[in-house]
């Protein structure tokens, strides 16, 4: 009879190397993301909401007065055009006002907190309170990093979450910083009690205050953090009556503060005076139909539109960790189908602002966001069911071959998945070398593009510097990287783009086109 015996690599998959293999095709994918962006330039919205503390900079070259310069745009922008002051604070305090160049630095800050805040958030959830190995959990955050960064669909979507300070610091740079706070309240939940009283106290007042700041950033993160301040409270409420157990060593006495706080910044944020005046050149659509709507779009922007075959593949190999996790995992999981709703609503209430703002999703920062929010939850719901199924259905009491590695089924499934990944990917970069973020920005650093983006800007720039020039015309680009081009200015001067552009370098009229 014929046989094939699996090399040794497969059969004996140390969980460790996994993780580590994981980690650096991670921090491999981001590296060209980080090159690229020493070639990054302000667009649009940078140049408005910068605008006064860039002046400001400019006329002091003072980086505190510039910093209060910010703050003041921020309470003009929250009494008259939109209130979540922690989201206009940041886009106000651009990189760019201290020097176009600077805006290099984005997708550093962007990336990171993204980076950190996924990371932060397993090791506290699958190590610190579902008590899963420690490496394992790191291994899932690399993974689901790849998926969102590297998946993330082609286009616009991927210049404003990672390189277009106004969008990705408001919506990215959020989305990884609420995932720190929940995190933060996991640890101070499992780990506070072995604190003294004052460092429990200032780290219980620190999540406070990063929790009432949440509630003043975008409203899609706000909303979100807002949905799991009331379950937290709720959850804290029925541990009070007696009716719910917390395995956790910390004192939640006064936690309920945090999600309070939480919840402040968000009324703040929702009552400005500037959402009125908002609200009234875009209307708003029915309650209900936001609410339906907004399940509706989970299937049809995160599924139809932006699922992509190699996120079901990476999903399966999540799987596989989370069976392998489950054998020393203490945590008790019972009801799937409560998670699975659960998990569904918190996608559907991450859309559920700009639903109801201006009736779409459409807008890429937007898009962004929700494939961000989808991909944790869909982890999320596929390690609870593993973890599920081990525990009770299948029991336990199913060992792998050692600790620290994987049975030969799973570690046979890892192999294959892994093969299709590799070819899959072939397949699809020949015929669209922009597929991954990654090859997208090899491209267009090889070819160039990026080189030559820069070079047209900085031509513009020395137009921009010569005061003899007042009303200028430019030649539009020649070429426009993906993943730094987020629009460009028109061939009207009267449209805002351009005037607020005319205003930053102090001109007359600005706009592209032919002499």
């Amino acid at each position: 009879m014929f046989s094939y015996k699996l090399p040794n690599f497969i059969k004996n998959i140390n969980t460790k190397n996994l993780c580590v293999v994981l980690t650096f095709l991670y921090v491999l994918s981001i590296i060209p993301m980080l090159a690229i962006g020493i070639y990054n330039w302000p667009s649009v919205d940078d140049f408005s909401m910068a605008l006064q503390p860039h002046q400001t900079f400019v006329q002091t070259g003072n980086f505190f007065v510039t910093v209060w310069s910010a703050f003041t745009k921020t309470i003009y922008i929250y009494n008259n055009w939109v209130g979540y002051f922690f989201s206009s604070f940041l886009t106000c305090l651009s990189p760019s006002i201290f020097g176009e160049r600077w805006s290099a630095i984005n997708a550093v800050i962007v990336l990171g907190m993204l980076s950190y805040g996924v990371m932060y958030f397993f090791d506290a959830l699958f190590h610190r309170v579902w008590k899963m190995e420690g490496h394992m959990a790191y291994g899932l955050s690399m993974l689901t990093l790849l998926m969102i960064v590297q998946s993330m669909e082609n286009g616009t979507t991927r210049a404003e979450a990672f390189y277009w300070w106004s969008g990705a610091i408001n919506y990215t740079f959020m989305f990884g910083l609420s995932l720190v706070w929940i995190g933060m309240i996991f640890r101070f939940i499992y780990e506070s009690g072995g604190l003294s009283t004052v460092k429990r106290t200032l780290r219980l007042v620190w999540i406070c205050v990063l929790g009432f700041l949440l509630g003043g950033s975008n409203y899609m993160t706000a909303l979100v953090m807002a949905v799991c301040s009331v379950l937290g409270v709720f959850i804290l409420l029925m541990i009070r009556l007696g009716k719910f157990e917390l395995k956790g060593d910390g004192n939640v006495k006064w936690l309920w503060t945090a999600f309070v706080c939480q919840l402040i910044g968000l009324v703040v944020s929702a009552i400005a005076p500037g959402n009125r005046i908002r609200g009234t050149s875009m209307g708003n659509i029915n309650p209900i139909k936001v609410v339906l709507r907004s399940y509706y779009s989970v299937l049809d922007v995160c599924v139809n539109d932006m699922m992509r075959w190699e996120v079901i593949l990476a999903l399966v190999i999540a799987a596989v960790i989370a069976w392998k996790m489950a054998e020393k995992m203490e945590f008790e999981l019972h009801h799937p189908v409560v998670f699975t709703f659960f998990s569904f609503s918190m996608m559907a209430c991450c859309v559920a602002p700009p639903l109801y703002a201006v009736g779409n999703a459409d807008a890429p920062r937007i898009r962004s966001t929700m494939w961000m929010q989808f991909l944790v939850m869909l982890v999320l719901t596929v390690v609870y069911y593993a973890c599920w199924i081990r525990q009770n259905v299948v029991g336990r009491q199913t060992k792998e071959t050692e600790p620290g590695r994987l049975s030969l089924i799973s570690s046979t499934i890892v192999a294959v998945m892994a093969l299709l990944l590799a070819f899959g990917s072939a397949l699809s970069i020949i015929p669209n070398p922009h597929y991954y973020s990654a090859t997208s920005a090899i491209v267009d650093l090889v070819s160039g593009d990026a080189k030559q983006y820069l070079a047209e800007k900085e031509q513009r720039m020395e137009v921009f510097e010569d005061d003899s020039v007042k009303d200028v015309v430019f030649k539009p680009h020649t070429v426009s990287p993906e993943l730094l081009f987020q629009s460009d200015m028109y061939g009207d001067a009267t449209l805002w783009e351009n005037t607020i552009v005319a205003t930053y370098y102090d001109k007359d009229s600005v706009r592209v086109g032919s002499e």
